[in-house]
């Protein structure tokens, strides 16, 4: 079961993550799953050849979403004309290669929206990294994206959120285990539950058929 949708870290047990690298740091390893992406903080002066490796490594059979993409307000270096930029092109390729996309966004969750709106993409995107509460969720949801939530997230939404959307994620921070662990006792149902509800939501989310393809 893949039941961490977006992680830095390779998971010791292969499989059962979704790794996010870059165009520059793509090496896949056996067995493992990735999103590939150029993320708000990394676009440089040569974002064009970046986006340019990216458009090859999205065809690779073990990179299952785009991104991550989106738009930072607060720590992006690159200008947010230039952010968006960078995101609608992620979108393009998102859509052609017919791949979810993985979305960091932070204070520009209306952008984000109406980007969504703009280019009219039919693929599931995926919010990462989600504090907010069961209100923006709706709004989100009701534009064809979803929510992940981490080690910072609001307690009330779990306890709220349906369980055919409930998605989790490491990220950066200390391992899953925790994550489901603290996530489990908010939502007061049982792990092994937990895991196989994520499982089919992410399959749900990258078009998979019902028997997972490994």
């Amino acid at each position: 079961m893949i039941y961490d949708i977006h992680t830095h870290h390779h998971p010791k047990e292969a499989g059962t993550a979704i790794v996010q690298r870059t165009p520059n740091d793509f090496v896949p390893r056996p067995g493992h799953y990735y999103s590939v992406g150029l993320h708000p903080w990394d676009i440089t002066g040569n974002w064009e050849v970046q986006l340019g490796k990216l458009a090859v490594m999205a065809l690779h059979p073990q990179v299952v979403m785009i991104g991550e993409t989106g738009i930072d307000k607060k720590n992006g270096s690159a200008s947010i004309a230039l952010q968006t930029e960078v995101l609608h092109e992620q979108v393009r390729l998102s859509e052609l290669v017919h791949k979810p996309l993985i979305i960091h966004c932070v204070k520009a969750v209306d952008e984000l929206l109406a980007i969504r709106k703009e280019t009219k993409a039919t693929l599931p995107w995926v919010l990462h990294g989600f504090r907010g509460g069961t209100k923006q969720y709706e709004q989100l949801k009701r534009a064809g994206i979803y929510v992940s939530v981490g080690e910072h997230y609001n307690e009330e939404f779990v306890k709220e959120v349906p369980l055919t959307d409930i998605l989790l994620e490491s990220d950066e921070s200390y391992g899953i285990d925790t994550i489901y662990e603290l996530v489990n006792n908010d939502m007061a149902m049982d792990e092994t539950d937990l895991r196989q509800r994520v499982w089919l939501n992410i399959r749900h989310i990258l078009g998979w058929e019902p028997t997972p393809p490994f």
